[in-house]
């Protein structure tokens, strides 16, 4: 009977580590998208896409998070082009100048509250979301 207890305990250490290792990597995904921070065209999509792309065949949790964060990501480009054009009309320059600061503080925001639901293990449901990709 000890040697079976012991037994067990090692398979769940490993299942622990396995399984904070695939948390590392899909707190990762969405905190990559912060990149946009830096001015980079369509970084906020990219660093992402690559980080699903590596690892979405070895975790299926990185492959939802993944998911989840491109579909966020793809849509929140999305509307910001929108409203990037609206600024372009004249009577429309302040309110969407106003929209695109407001879309700016949400998106970050959602970004920094799926990285800390992904550390502790919960998929985010993120809002304005559109699915691109399948969930």
């Amino acid at each position: 009977m000890p040697t079976v207890r012991l037994a067990l305990r090692g398979l769940h250490g490993y299942t622990n580590a396995v399984e904070q290792k695939d948390r590392t990597w899909e707190t990762a995904c969405h905190l990559s998208a912060l990149i946009l921070i830096a001015n980079i065209p369509a970084a906020n999509v990219l660093a992402p896409l690559i980080i699903w792309i590596i690892r979405k065949n070895q975790s299926p949790g990185t492959d939802r998070h993944g998911r989840a964060v491109l579909n966020f990501q793809l849509a929140m480009t999305l509307y910001f082009l929108i409203l990037f054009l609206l600024g372009k009309v004249t009577l429309l320059v302040v309110p969407a100048g106003i929209c695109l600061r407001v879309w700016a503080y949400l998106n970050i925001l959602f970004i920094l509250r799926g990285g800390y639901k992904a550390a502790k293990g919960d998929l985010i449901k993120y809002p304005f979301s559109i699915r691109f990709f399948s969930q």
